[in-house]
């Protein structure tokens, strides 16, 4: 009897994690945007802040912050077109954080594989195999997922760097 209640105990934990790593997806499915996409669609959609970001060196580009039910998101905007977005994941739960980030880079896998991995110790880089996306899982302050458009990364780089 004893056995069975232990069993029964632990189906019923494993079930209510799958069921909140679940609905943590179906919560954050709506915040799913493609990069590259029209920002104007996004901003008919949401009620987005304007947000100043601590280093732009697109000055072109607008920063907006839009509030989930597992964290804010920041969003970039440039000519038009969606560039990068952030997904600060403000949950307690590390076994859901870690469905979270599989789940969000696997809906950002857009007819690609994810590769070239770099752990610098703060974050690990991906890189996409087409050369489209970079996405990023940033551990060392809370847990940032995050990805951008090479497009933009490239700009980017012209500016910082414009002897390259």
């Amino acid at each position: 009897m004893l056995v069975m209640a232990l069993i029964l105990t632990s189906i019923n934990h494993l079930l209510h994690a799958e069921t909140n790593t679940l609905n943590s997806n179906k919560i954050l499915e709506p915040f799913i945007f493609e990069i590259g996409s029209n920002f104007s669609d996004i901003q008919n959609k949401f009620n987005l802040e304007a947000k100043t970001s601590g280093v732009n060196f697109i000055k072109e580009s607008n920063w907006y912050r839009l509030k989930t039910p597992v964290g804010f998101i920041s969003l970039q905007e440039w000519q038009g077109k969606l560039h990068c977005i952030a997904y600060d994941i403000n949950i307690d739960d590390i076994e859901i954080k870690k469905k979270l980030s599989d789940y969000l880079f696997e809906k950002y896998k857009n007819n690609f594989e994810w590769v070239d991995r770099v752990d610098n110790g703060f974050y690990v880089s991906y890189e996409s195999s087409n050369d489209s996306i970079q996405g990023i899982y940033a551990y060392s302050l809370g847990i940032t997922i995050s990805f951008t458009s090479n497009e933009i990364r490239k700009a980017e780089t012209k500016i910082r760097f414009p002897n390259l």
